[in-house]
């Protein structure tokens, strides 16, 4: 994949920008890489053109960029500049809520949409904080090159720890219960998942105040997930006027694959393409 490397006033960014049609930014969550694709790759095929901004500590986007997610809004605002592009449809996914909402309340008149895909709103759990800085702070490398290793050997093994954080299920049921091609899908992501510095940064992430969006927003979030509970969905309702919840009948924060998947990319198209 063919990356772009932008110097803007506070440090590179790197992103992609690819395909033609209406641009879609999408913002990927926490340990995604330029190589991670749940599924949204394939919107490019869909008529849509695809800017992929890489987070703060991911890839090569340095930290000076924005650590804080309104100061990364303003970032991201200098490379929309730079491709001139005026408005954009956002995707915000899990750990990168925070960011697409100071984009959409911060500057509004570059967002035409906000699509929230099992996005975090709420603030981490202390608990969940020390645990996530203890094995993604600077252990990171090791920490990812165990587990591949690991992942070859004891496939089932690896895959039940790392469920057990995403769904509120049995974990060895649901493990049991995924396609060849689901499972497929979790180990690509497994592979191409990178800390780098940039999901200790999101540890101390606070979303803006979200009664602030006045733009069109979808919200799509799992009953099941653990990783990010529902309650964040329901906040979102009650809070933002011009807001839909779409209850995805997934079985873990991986809302992308499952019996509902093909549900939830129909569900992106319609509101994307709702203009």
């Amino acid at each position: 994949m063919t990356t772009t490397l932008l110097d803007t006033s506070k440090g590179i960014v790197e992103f992609t920008y690819k395909g033609s049609g209406p641009p879609v930014l999408l913002l990927k969550g926490g340990h995604s890489t330029r190589d991670t694709d749940l599924s949204h790759s394939s919107l490019i095929y869909e008529g849509f053109s695809l800017l992929t901004i890489s987070r703060p500590g991911y890839d090569y986007t340095e930290l000076s960029t924005g650590r804080t997610p309104e100061d990364f809004a303003d970032t991201i605002v200098e490379v929309l500049d730079h491709l001139q592009l005026e408005k954009v449809n956002v995707i915000s996914i899990s750990a990168a809520g925070p960011t697409g909402i100071a984009l959409a309340v911060h500057h509004p008149d570059r967002v035409a949409r906000l699509l929230l895909e099992a996005a975090l709103l709420t603030s981490w759990e202390g608990d969940v904080k020390k645990r996530a800085a203890l094995l993604f702070g600077p252990a990171e490398k090791f920490v990812w090159s165990s587990l591949r290793t690991m992942l070859k050997f004891f496939p089932d093994l690896v895959l039940k720890q790392l469920l057990a954080d995403l769904t509120t299920e049995n974990v060895e049921d649901y493990l049991d219960n995924l396609t060849p091609n689901d499972r497929r899908f979790i180990v690509d992501m497994l592979a191409t998942s990178q800390s780098g510095k940039g999901f200790i940064t999101d540890l101390d992430h606070e979303t803006p105040d979200i009664n602030g969006l006045q733009v069109p927003v979808l919200g799509m979030y799992s009953q099941k997930d653990r990783s990010v509970p529902y309650t964040n969905a329901l906040l979102l309702k009650s809070s933002v006027p011009d807001c839909e919840i779409f209850e995805v009948d997934s079985d873990s924060h991986l809302i992308w694959i499952g019996k509902d998947a093909h549900t939830v990319w129909k569900k992106r198209l319609e509101f994307l393409t709702n203009t």
